[in-house]
């Protein structure tokens, strides 16, 4: 009986001891590489940017990934420059590349995951809603869909606001290197973002982006040229553009400027660029209730 009792009270204590056994500790999260402004917007948006570990040379440009090391242009990455970053998984655009680095990647098992860059207010939704499932924070993708939703809807009411008076005309250009000036056409990031603040796409006639052409310039007749903030000391800003064949012969156009990562691609901040540009061409309306 004693020896029974004395069996039992071991089990007992072993059980006790087990029962307040510390708890396994959880797996880190692994560290990720973003591809592509928008992309790495989107993480940081989420809280995951302590996460972040290496972006593209486009993403370095948003101020809560200034410090993070970057990994070379978005569609040049070199699979021996990621990797040394140690990170386990790449969350990029469709445009990040080329396709045999990202088969590398994966080969030497990072996790990579790319996600279409389509221009509308859908695939923006879809990016972030995507990425939110990735990274395990879907309640936080949903408050983060619902935010965008309700910027773009001050917009549209802002927006409407104004209907029945002219719409501005709103030429915007990106610098694509060095002398390569192009013209963002329909179905384009910037074509997107002019349409969402009431405003005309001077340029909707041609697809896509096209080199900037005096007489297309003459015909679009800008009242504004949108650009994104990097390309402006590279065309000289308001005056190097004055002097630029087409734009040297349109009259009274003022120059708006707006982040980098709102010309590459629609993201979470989408519904602040369509404000400030609201701001830029429309600022009397914003005066009387306009976006805040």
């Amino acid at each position: 009986m004693r020896r029974a009792a004395s069996k039992w009270g071991l089990l007992a204590a072993l059980l006790a001891v087990a029962a307040h056994a510390a708890p396994p500790t959880p797996k880190p999260a692994p560290r990720l590489i973003t591809i592509g402004p928008a992309i790495t917007q989107t993480v940081f948006a989420l809280g995951a940017g302590d996460r972040v570990v290496g972006v593209d040379d486009s993403s370095a440009a948003l101020p809560e990934a200034s410090k993070v090391r970057t990994v070379g242009y978005q569609r040049a990455l070199s699979a021996e420059g990621v990797l040394s970053l140690g990170a386990g998984v790449l969350l990029g655009s469709a445009e990040a590349g080329p396709p045999p680095v990202l088969e590398q990647l994966k080969q030497a098992g990072m996790t990579v995951e790319t996600y279409s860059n389509e221009p509308t207010v859908e695939g923006a939704r879809a990016r972030i809603q995507g990425i939110a499932e990735r990274l395990g924070t879907p309640e936080q993708g949903k408050a983060l869909v619902a935010k965008l939703d309700a910027d773009l809807k001050k917009a549209a009411d802002r927006a409407a606001r104004v209907k029945g008076s002219k719409p501005p005309r709103i030429l915007a250009i990106y610098a694509r290197g060095a002398g390569t000036l192009m013209v963002a056409g329909s179905g384009t990031v910037a074509d997107t973002l002019i349409r969402l603040t009431g405003a005309v796409n001077a340029a909707d006639a041609m697809p896509g982006y096209k080199p900037l052409g005096a007489e297309a310039v003459v015909a679009a007749a800008p009242e504004y040229v949108l650009l994104p903030a990097s390309s402006v000391s590279a065309v000289g800003g308001a005056e190097g553009l004055a002097k630029l064949p087409g734009l040297s012969q349109v009259k009274g156009w003022k120059l708006v400027t707006v982040e980098d990562v709102d010309f590459m691609g629609l993201g979470p901040g989408l519904g602040k660029a369509v404000a400030h540009v609201q701001d830029a061409v429309a600022p009397v309306a914003a005066e009387k209730g306009g976006v805040k």
